[in-house]
């Protein structure tokens, strides 16, 4: 039978797929979401095979990536990302989802204390975008995207870092041909916006990083920016959703 399943993995409630998930509309792939950092025990066994997906989508969250004391789920999806690599299964991480993703690939991630650099949140365009990229090209005439991280990826020499930012050198990374880290978020709509900031622990870091106007601000720049952003977002995740076509029409 043909891997006609997309799995989405969620470490908080509230940092839904949003676009990505839509672009799976009308597809005929079905989406499974799971959240499993809250599961007890929580095992390979709860996820399916690689063998056995179409797609793999790794959203973000406030984890460090290495911490497996805390979190023990993270190694479990971790290894899973290394399995998606060999497998060559279209595969997206965001934020946290691009650090497991640069982890997987032997590349370090570090505190924003540890490189002397403090948290990066608020709408801020992209830099040296590589437009020859499929995912991340479209991106390079948005007049922003939504950042909100502290860790950083560190890349090595042989990283296609795909864009950067002044206080981020890799905003994005190429793991293999059908593997992407994006440490904004790119999934980010104006109401999902609405929804993050409704989250005590949201608003409090937007406030610590951006003083008192941050929610307003937030908020004015999403829907300032969503008319030229979305079309440009949305050729981003339908590159995504054909390689989960193809994968998936095997």
């Amino acid at each position: 039978m043909p891997a006609r399943t997309v799995l989405f993995l969620q470490h908080v409630q509230v940092e839904k797929p949003g676009l990505i998930l839509d672009a799976l509309d009308g597809s005929g792939l079905k989406a499974d979401i799971r959240n499993l950092v809250d599961t007890p025990g929580a095992s390979p066994d709860d996820l399916p095979p690689v063998s056995e997906l179409a797609g793999l989508v790794v959203m973000g969250g406030p984890m460090n990536a290495d911490d497996f004391a805390a979190h023990p789920v993270l190694k479990v999806e971790r290894d899973l990302l290394v399995d998606a690599l060999q497998w060559e299964i279209p595969t997206l991480g965001v934020c946290l989802g691009a650090q497991l993703l640069a982890r997987a690939q032997g590349l370090a991630v570090r505190t924003g204390a540890e490189l002397g650099r403090g948290h990066e949140l608020g709408w801020a365009p992209l830099r040296d975008v590589d437009r020859d990229d499929p995912i991340v090209g479209p991106l390079a005439d948005a007049p922003s995207v939504l950042h909100w991280h502290g860790d950083r990826i560190v890349p090595r020499s042989d990283t296609r870092v795909l864009a950067r930012t002044d206080t981020t050198e890799c905003q994005a990374f190429r793991a293999g041909p059908a593997a992407w880290g994006l440490q904004f978020h790119l999934e980010v709509t104006p109401d999902l916006l609405d929804a993050w900031l409704a989250e005590p622990s949201f608003s409090a870091e937007a406030a610590d990083a951006l003083g008192p106007g941050a929610m307003d601000q937030l908020r004015a720049d999403a829907r300032t920016t969503a008319s030229a952003l979305r079309p440009l977002a949305e050729q981003s995740v339908a590159h995504l959703r054909s390689l989960f076509e193809a994968r998936a029409n095997r």
